[in-house]
């Protein structure tokens, strides 16, 4: 029994120790927040430099199917950022100063643990002493960082001019139309954000005005690492931002390609206090999702609006190539609003998606129908006038200037032009078209969101089963969007000219080609278009019911919305 007293005696130190400051490690691992409650994360320290190294978040899984373990693993978590060996939130020097001769970024801080958050110090040796503390803020999704810099026996004035680094956000590299989507933002109190992607081998500056900041930082497809002033003496303690591009090697542990992420760094400049004096600014630093249902969860009215320009950059065209389409991106707002309003009502996103698209094309359906019967009764005009349209080609023969002007007259005289709503259901549906898939680009309500089956994750393509080879999954939806708009446009009748004839056969296995560039497109936007489709299918059936059948040749003019 004494023997085991004196043991417990001699252990207790060395965990009391542990447990305060980790004291014997370069390098320790601290939880904020109870794991899969909102905002809490699991993140790295590094003493060296007092960085951030890692930081996961509890309350987002890497994987639907690490979702469901009971009780988690840490490999479960979400990795949201990761720096690599260029710790985030590690101070630099920006100017040399005797007044603080040692190196921030590579000297040893001490630590302090406290409840819910860690204090970093470092002592230049002159008398001023540098003050680093991060606060876990859950109902904020991320922490409160403060900088201070003491004055305890030094008689320098020149400020300290120094920098950090913001956390780098992973971008895993995926193969799909969605290429890469990180970039750095800063966004002013009031006007238009600016925005720098990747560029490998370069530092950026985002030119903005610090004194007028409203955020700074980070995003990948899904989330966002941005910092902001908590009070008028933190912004004007700002004095640029610039921006670089991580990793600069391939990490294949984690499946980060090279040069895919962004971070910002921060200069900042803490005036020298008297001695027995302190200048302290804080920070915020959120941590989360990029998503209007998500920021309005947030503690402040403010802090609800500060970040809608990310999700404005997201939405704003052109995308796809760089096509733009007017209204892309209030019709994408519009698009996203109404798929949480319907998840709300109907508790899946699968099936919100399909009652969107009802709600879309059955709003469309007059339009289409007019259009339909416009262009009947312009096939059945063009039916009475054939005779006469093939006697002036025969007329002319092989005069085609000629043939041309009479057949600009001949088509004045008796009114020859087909309807303007020819086109009107497709250039109504492109803009929701383009602002889904502008949408889908970065909606993350959809993230890990089952719809049935083997449709386990929407933002991702569906992989019914594994492929050995290229392109490594079977999709189905494709392949079934394909299948009904290749029977869609056969059951549409060849024109009886010969010229439109061989077009129209050639035009009717475009969907082929424009279906494999979709092939790796997230299901939620082919869900979309397999129920517009089924309901063009059903569509022209009721339509042929009651108006009857449209002349071949005009049927080639009249689009199939998608």
């Amino acid at each position: 029994m004494q023997k085991l007293l004196l043991f417990l005696f001699l252990l207790f130190p060395v965990v009391l120790g542990r447990a305060q400051n980790d004291a014997s490690e370069v390098g320790f691992t601290r939880e904020f927040g109870a794991p899969d409650s909102t905002g809490s994360f699991r993140a790295r320290f590094s003493k060296q430099g007092a960085g951030l190294v890692w930081l996961q978040t509890m309350d987002h899984f890497v994987s639907l199917a690490a979702s469901r373990h009971t009780p988690h693993a840490p490999d479960d978590y979400l990795l949201l950022a990761s720096n690599g060996s260029d710790h985030a939130l590690r101070l630099f020097h920006a100017a040399a100063t005797a007044s603080f001769p040692v190196d921030p970024a590579t000297a040893m801080w001490n630590v302090e643990s406290f409840e819910g958050g860690l204090r970093f110090t470092l002592d230049s040796t002159t008398g001023l002493v540098l003050e680093k503390t991060m606060r876990h803020d859950p109902a904020g999704r991320g922490f409160v960082i403060e900088f201070a810099l003491r004055n305890q026996s030094c008689s320098a004035t020149e400020p300290l001019d120094l920098q950090f680094t913001g956390p780098a956000l992973v971008s895993p590299s995926e193969s799909s139309l969605f290429g890469n989507l990180a970039v750095s933002i800063a966004a002013p109190l009031q006007g238009d954000a600016v925005t720098a992607p990747p560029a490998a081998g370069k530092v950026q500056a985002l030119a903005l005005d610090p004194r007028s900041l409203s955020f700074a930082g980070s995003t990948n497809r899904f989330f966002g690492a941005f910092l902001w002033p908590r009070d008028e003496a933190a912004r004007a303690a700002l004095q640029r931002f610039d921006v670089d591009t991580v990793p600069p090697q391939a990490d294949d542990s984690i499946h980060v390609a090279a040069n895919s992420a962004t971070r910002v760094r921060y200069g900042l400049q803490l005036a020298v206090p008297p001695i027995g004096g302190e200048t302290r600014v804080g920070y915020g630093l959120y941590l989360g999702p990029k998503s209007y249902r998500v920021f309005a969860t947030l503690p402040t009215a403010a802090d609800q609006q500060r970040f809608a320009p990310i999700l404005d950059v997201d939405l704003n065209p052109p995308c796809c190539g760089g096509i733009t389409v007017p209204g892309g991106r209030p019709m994408a707002k519009l698009l996203l609003a109404l798929l949480g309003w319907f998840h709300d009502v109907i508790g899946n996103w699968g099936i919100a998606i399909i009652m969107l698209t009802i709600l879309v094309r059955g709003l469309l359906a007059p339009v289409n129908f007019h259009m339909q019967k416009s262009m009947r009764k312009y096939g059945a005009k063009m039916a009475v006038l054939k005779p006469k349209l093939d006697a002036l080609k025969k007329q002319y023969g092989d005069d085609q200037k000629g043939y041309q002007q009479a057949m600009v007259a001949f088509q004045r005289e008796h009114k020859m032009i087909p309807p303007l709503g020819g086109c009107l259901p497709i250039l109504l549906t492109m803009p929701i078209y383009i602002g889904l898939f502008t949408a889908l680009r970065t909606a993350y309500d959809l993230r890990h969101q089952p719809f049935v089956s083997w449709i386990d994750d929407l933002s991702r393509s569906d992989a019914l089963f594994e492929l050995g080879f290229w392109p490594h999954h079977f999709n189905l939806l494709p392949l079934v969007w394909i299948g009904l708009f290749v029977t869609m446009s056969l059951r549409q009748p060849l024109p009886t000219d010969p010229q439109q004839r061989q077009m129209q056969s050639m035009m009717r296995y475009m969907p082929i080609l424009f279906g494999l560039m979709l092939y790796g497109y997230a299901s939620a936007l082919m869900l979309y278009m397999v129920t517009s489709m089924v309901w063009s299918l059903i569509e022209s059936s009721i339509t042929k019911k009651i108006l009857g059948p449209m002349d071949p040749n005009v049927a080639a003019m009249a689009p199939t919305p998608m």
